[in-house]
């Protein structure tokens, strides 16, 4: 009976069966996705700079991606150094409840599910949306299902869907997770060689083709001469690019969610992490730099290109309508897509349908680590028994917290809503639950998160000295408390600009009314309510969670 006031019971019934592939995987689906394909090009359309003032040949994006992974990766090293150290199911949530206290453990891990699981909802509407972006690529046209209400209905079976293999374990999710991402993957392959072999013939030929006759040129000379594109100077342009690089990364620690189920977890979580985290550093930079270089051999005017008129018209100030000239998709397999059809109309046909299937993949495989690792952080709430015990339950079949993931996948629901623009008309909700609603400030909450993370990892060698020295991944006292410090205060400053800059939410003089911000301190306080609620609910039940919170939970 002693055991069972201390924890829901004496083991957690999750098994170990992840490996150290499917680890990576998982990290590398959770961070790549729809985003990461529009980047260059929110980036040049917010604050554009020619290439004449690119600081050694480098693009701001390009740039922008390399300062923010090391960030990243310093982010990367808190994590791995804590889940080395207590390999549990549910991640932040342990290390922060343990090491900062069980309220602030708490509510930031309630902030990183509603981001999660609001994501997970959004991202089932996009993974339809993306059929709307790259369907002309491949002469497919589902724009007469793009209602809201349609919308709605096909992100609720998405989640139905995914939420049903979800609840057959990690390990049924995990061989989902494998051929939704090599699919895609292999297909970036022929991304990466269009790219490396455009060259201004094919790339002039493949802009005829899809614009109607019309010549790259023709756009930049609109873009400079009509539509005022002038350069906003380099290091303005990586400034700005930053927060499309930090919203970009957002998900480089999914696998700590889940290190309960993976194998030899204090072994494999850190070099899983760093990997993962390696890899998509890498490839983000790869591809804006071959992007950049392909979308700038073309329409040269005045020192601007191609691409940098098609960034402004589509993602800046100017606009395709206003020149009089027909809009051009500001998105990496568009542009992959030019050139595909810049070498023969049969070739970019066959592109086209492998690139539609690129896109909606890309967006699609962010959907398993979402619910998989938004449903663990339950399962330990639930554990510790702060959360009702039923949530903490785990069907002996299949090693799954079943009634977690139902929990989840209800949340979800409000990012389907919102990105369906449900509501979107209805005054006030509109305002919350919409494309551009409040409910998307999802970053603000993860950055909550990740700073909570890494001030505990910079605190941890003091307050739990013992458990520190017997972790496999060994590393100095000093170098976790400096690395922790600074992944802190890089990740509280990002925050701080997230919220206050106006190329973010602008919350400040003329926007004190910020529905983002004001909507975030909303769900802090209900996060506050949830834990006092859960705290009293335990001291009628004689729970002591005092203790609780004192101790490892079991395997």
């Amino acid at each position: 009976m002693a055991e069972k006031t201390l924890f829901a019971r004496k083991a957690t019934g999750l098994v170990r069966e992840l490996g150290f592939g499917t680890a990576v995987i998982l990290a590398i689906c959770n961070v790549v996705g729809l985003g990461w394909q529009k980047r260059v090009f929110q980036a040049a359309g917010a604050a554009p700079v020619p290439k004449a003032e690119w600081f050694l040949g480098v693009h701001p994006m390009v740039m922008a991606f390399f300062l923010i992974g090391i960030l990243v990766l310093l982010s990367v090293y808190t994590f791995a150094v804590l889940t080395a150290a207590m390999p549990r199911s549910g991640g932040g949530y342990v290390f922060m409840t343990r090491i900062l206290g069980p309220r602030f453990g708490f509510v930031a891990s309630w902030m990183e599910f509603l981001s999660i699981a609001v994501s997970y909802g959004l991202i089932a509407v996009a993974t339809f949306e993306a059929t709307l972006i790259f369907g002309g690529l491949a002469g497919v046209d589902t724009s007469a299902l793009a209602k809201p209400l349609t919308m709605t209905l096909i992100g609720v079976v998405v989640i139905a869907l995914f939420s049903s293999v979800a609840s057959l374990g990690a390990r049924m999710t995990g061989r989902i997770l494998q051929w939704m991402f090599w699919i895609p993957a292999a297909i970036l392959v022929l991304v990466y060689v269009l790219f490396l072999i455009a060259n201004p013939t094919t790339m002039e030929t493949g802009v005829g083709l899809i614009t109607g006759g019309h010549a790259s040129v023709e756009y930049t000379r609109a873009a400079v001469d009509s539509q005022g594109l002038v350069s906003a100077g380099y290091w303005t342009g990586v400034f700005t690019a930053m927060f499309y690089a930090y919203w970009a990364y957002i998900g480089y620690a999914a696998a700590s969610f889940v290190a309960g189920e993976v194998k030899e977890a204090n072994r494999n979580m850190p070099r899983a992490m760093f990997t993962s985290g390696i890899i998509v550093m890498v490839v983000y930079m790869t591809i804006a730099i071959l992007l950049a270089r392909a979308g700038s051999m073309i329409g040269q005017y005045n020192g601007w290109s191609f691409l940098d008129a098609v960034a402004w018209m589509g993602r800046g100030g100017g606009s395709f309508s206003g020149a009089n000239l027909p809009s051009v998709g500001t998105w990496m397999p568009v542009f992959a897509g030019i050139q595909a059809f810049g070498m023969s109309i049969a070739f970019g046909k066959i592109m086209g349908m492998l690139l539609l299937v690129f896109g909606v993949l890309w967006v699609a495989n962010d959907i398993p680590p979402f619910i998989i690792t938004c449903s663990r952080l339950i399962f330990a709430m639930a554990f510790d028994r702060i959360l009702p015990e039923k949530l903490a339950d785990v069907n002996e079949k299949w090693h799954s917290p079943v009634n977690a993931v139902i929990v989840t996948s209800v949340a979800a629901l409000l990012g389907v809503v919102s990105e369906s623009d449900l509501f979107a008309k209805v005054p006030g909700v509109g305002k919350i639950l919409s494309s551009s609603g409040a409910v998307t400030a999802t970053d603000l909450w993860d950055i909550m998160f990740f700073a909570g993370v890494a001030i505990a990892c910079a605190l941890f060698p003091s307050r739990l000295s013992e458990v520190f020295n017997r972790s496999a991944f060994k590393q100095s006292k000093t170098r976790v408390q400096v690395i922790g410090w600074v992944s802190a205060a890089a990740n509280l400053i990002m925050g701080a600009l997230l919220i206050f800059h106006k190329n973010a939410y602008g919350f400040g003089p003329g926007n004190w009314g910020s529905p983002n911000f004001w909507f975030t301190v909303f769900l802090l306080l209900v996060g506050l309510g949830l834990y006092a609620w859960g705290r009293g609910r335990a001291k009628k039940t004689g729970v002591d969670l005092s203790t609780i919170f004192t101790e490892i939970p079991p395997e």
